[in-house]
C-alpha cells in the first residue's frame, strides 16, 4: 500500500511540474497596463528610483534581460523585492509597467530608429492599445521616468 501511494504522489508531482512548464509565460506576456497603472506608476516610481539610490542598489539589482529562449524579460534580486512589501504592487507588475512604459516613450521619441536589427534586444514589444496610452500620459511619465534623486549623504 506504502508503495502504491508513493508512486500516485510521485505520478502528481510529475504531472504538476509540467502542467506548471506549459502554463509558464515569458515576463512580457501579461495582461496590458491599465490607466490606474499608469497613473499609479508615474506617482511610485520617482519614489522607487530614490530608494533604490539611497539603498546604494546597482543596475544589477533591477534590470531588463533576454531570457533563455531570447525574448525580453526582467529580472530583480530580493533586496528589490522586498520594496514591493506592503504597497499595491507586485513586482512582475510593476517592472512590466515600468519596462513597457519606457520602451513606449523610446518608440515615441525615436520611432524608426528603433526598429528591425536596431531593435534593443531586450525592449519588449508594445502593442497598439499600450502605445495609445503612453501617448496619453507621455508627459507626466517622462518626467516620473526622469526624475531626479535626491543626493544623501
Amino acid at each position: 500500500m506504502r508503495t502504491l501511494s508513493r508512486i500516485f504522489i510521485l505520478a502528481f508531482m510529475a504531472v504538476l511540474l509540467v502542467q506548471t512548464q506549459v502554463l509558464a509565460k515569458s515576463f512580457h506576456e501579461q495582461p496590458p497596463m491599465t490607466n490606474a497603472e499608469v497613473e499609479q506608476f508615474i506617482k511610485d516610481f520617482p519614489g522607487f528610483k530614490q530608494w533604490m539610490y539611497d539603498s546604494k542598489l546597482n543596475a544589477q539589482a533591477a534590470r531588463p534581460v533576454v531570457d533563455k529562449d531570447g525574448n525580453p524579460s526582467f529580472v530583480w534580486d530580493d533586496t528589490v523585492a522586498k520594496w514591493f512589501e506592503g504597497k499595491s504592487w507586485t513586482p512582475e507588475r510593476f517592472f512590466y509597467t515600468m519596462t513597457h512604459c519606457s520602451a513606449a516613450i523610446a518608440l515615441v521619441l525615436h520611432g524608426d530608429k528603433l526598429s528591425g536589427a536596431n531593435r534593443p534586444p531586450d525592449m519588449p514589444y508594445i502593442n497598439d492599445y499600450e502605445m495609445n496610452l503612453v501617448r496619453q500620459y507621455q508627459e507626466p511619465l517622462m518626467d516620473a521616468l526622469s526624475a531626479k534623486v535626491k543626493k544623501t549623504n
